[in-house]
């Protein structure tokens, strides 16, 4: 199910914000961050120019965000090596989007930025 226009809105303010916000910018033009929506689910992704400086900037997915629209919850999950998306440990859904967001740059396990 896709998020409501009310929610979009929220991840526009929160998640939006802070993509802007994490990289300074006289490197923005070196490594980005943004996030994109596919149903209930929120992405962020760091882009960086190819390794060998030539084609397309590739990217990495950093976070899962998925919103849970009959708890009104947001779930934070990591992607493992191999490609598979894992519930965030010790992390229960919340409401507070920005209590995600404040997870994702934390980072005490070193599974969003190393």
């Amino acid at each position: 199910m896709a998020l409501s226009e009310l929610e979009q809105q929220r991840v526009e303010k929160i998640v939006g914000a802070y993509c802007r916000e994490k990289i300074p910018p006289h490197v923005r033009d070196k490594i980005k961050v943004f996030y994109t929506i596919r149903g209930s689910d929120v992405k962020v992704v760091e882009s960086r120019p190819h390794w060998q400086g030539k084609g397309e900037w590739t990217e990495m997915e950093i976070a899962r965000i998925k919103y849970d629209a009959s708890a009104l919850t947001w779930q934070l999950y990591w992607k493992r090596a191999n490609g598979r998306w894992i519930k965030y440990p010790d992390f229960k859904p919340v409401s507070d989007l920005k209590k995600i967001v404040n997870e994702i740059e934390a980072d005490p396990h070193y599974v969003f930025w190393g």
